[in-house]
């Protein structure tokens, strides 16, 4: 895992194509090991899958600080869409729209009204 650091960000990059329980709990110690003075984002730019631990801790690690996820993958996406975890974490596309807050993906929970 590569940890990178910028001034308003810690960015935690796991790279690994896989996000196993196991790992979900070394980014869980990964996060809470973090100084508290900038916000921490998550880089899945090369994760294609996740655990369902990964999801599950976001709900508890959101009480300490905002979490961002930035370059995840569509399947990813969907899936924390899914199971509702999403109202969690900020969610954006690049790192830049991160930094400058703007652009957060939101899932938008549209339904057939009439046909």
């Amino acid at each position: 895992m590569k940890i990178y650091s910028t001034p308003t960000h810690y960015i935690l990059n796991p790279d690994c194509h896989e996000i196993t329980p196991e790992m979900a709990d070394f980014l869980g110690i990964a996060y809470r090991s973090m100084p508290k003075d900038k916000q921490v984002a998550f880089d899945l730019s090369i994760v294609n899958t996740c655990s369902n631990k990964f999801f599950m801790m976001f709900e508890k690690l959101s009480r300490y600080r905002q979490i961002s996820i930035i370059n995840i993958n569509d399947k990813i996406l969907t899936s924390l869409y899914l199971m509702k975890y999403d109202k969690f974490v900020k969610i954006y596309s690049t790192d830049i729209d991160m930094f400058e807050d703007r652009h957060e993906l939101k899932n938008r929970r549209f339904s057939l009204i009439a046909v």
